[in-house]
C-alpha cells in the first residue's frame, strides 16, 4: 500500500487487514504511517516513488519477506486552476506524482508478478479521466488520464496480472476536504470506506484482466 499516510489509505488499510492481507506500507514520511502500521501489524518502508531506484528497493523489501502478489497505489496530487495561469513546474509536479510514481512502481513490481503469473495492481484515476471533461483541471485531467491509459495498455501484457483503475466520480469525504470546503454538503461526498470495500472486492477476483471502476457519490 503506497501513500500509506494519506486520506484514502486511512480506509484502505483496515479494510485489507480485515480481509486477511499481510500488509506492507510505504510513504515518504515515516511518521504519517507509523500508527496505522502498528494497528494492523504491518511492515513499513520509506520511499519516494518519483525515483525508480526507491520503487525498486521497496519491491525488493516486500519480496524479501513475502511473495509480492498485490499493490494498491494511492500516491497522487491535485491542483485546480486556469490552464493559462499554470507553469511548467506545476506540469512537472502533477505528472511526477500521478504518472511517474505509477510508472516506477509498475516497473519495480511487475517482474515479480510476471514470474509467478499472478498479481494485482490498483491505482486511482479521477472523474475527469472517465468523462474526458475537466475545465479548470486540465493538468490534473492529463495526469490521471495518462495513468488510466497506462494501466489499460498493460491489459494482457503480463499474464495473470489484474489491473484496476478506480475513478472517484466526486469529492471524497476526508478530513482535509472538509476543512477546505466547510460549507459543502458532505452527504453528497463519497465515503472512503465505500472505495476501500470496492477495491478489496476487486482484489479478490480471479484471472488476469482489466477492471475499471467508477464510484459515484450519493444522489
Amino acid at each position: 500500500m503506497t501513500g500509506a499516510g494519506g486520506a484514502l489509505s486511512r480506509a484502505l488499510i483496515p479494510a485489507f487487514h480485515r480481509a486477511g492481507a499481510r500488509l506492507f506500507l510505504s510513504d515518504p514520511r515515516p511518521e504519517r504511517m507509523a500508527e496505522r502500521a502498528e494497528a494492523v501489524g504491518a511492515k513499513t518502508f520509506v520511499a519516494d516513488l518519483t525515483r525508480l531506484e526507491e520503487a525498486e528497493a521497496l519491491a525488493r523489501f516486500v519480496e524479501g519477506q513475502a511473495p509480492l502478489y498485490g499493490v494498491v497505489h494511492t500516491v497522487g496530487g491535485f491542483a485546480a486552476g486556469r490552464f493559462l495561469d499554470s507553469d511548467p513546474g506545476l506540469y512537472d509536479w502533477m505528472l511526477d506524482l500521478n504518472l511517474r510514481t505509477t510508472f516506477n512502481l509498475l516497473k519495480a513490481v511487475l517482474p515479480y508478478m510476471e514470474k509467478r503469473k499472478e498479481g494485482f495492481f490498483a491505482a486511482f484515476a479521477a472523474g475527469p479521466a472517465w468523462t474526458g471533461v475537466g475545465p479548470g483541471r486540465a493538468l490534473y485531467t492529463v495526469a490521471k488520464t495518462s495513468l488510466a491509459s497506462l494501466l489499460r495498455s498493460l491489459q494482457g501484457e503480463v499474464e495473470g496480472v489484474r489491473f484496476l483503475v478506480v475513478y472517484p466520480m466526486g469529492t471524497l469525504d476526508t478530513e482535509a476536504n472538509r476543512k477546505a470546503m466547510p460549507q459543502a454538503d458532505f452527504s453528497r461526498w463519497i465515503a472512503p470506506e465505500l472505495v476501500a470495500e470496492m477495491v478489496v472486492e476487486a482484489a479478490s477476483a480471479k484471472g488476469g484482466r482489466l477492471l475499471e471502476l467508477p464510484i459515484y457519490p450519493p444522489l
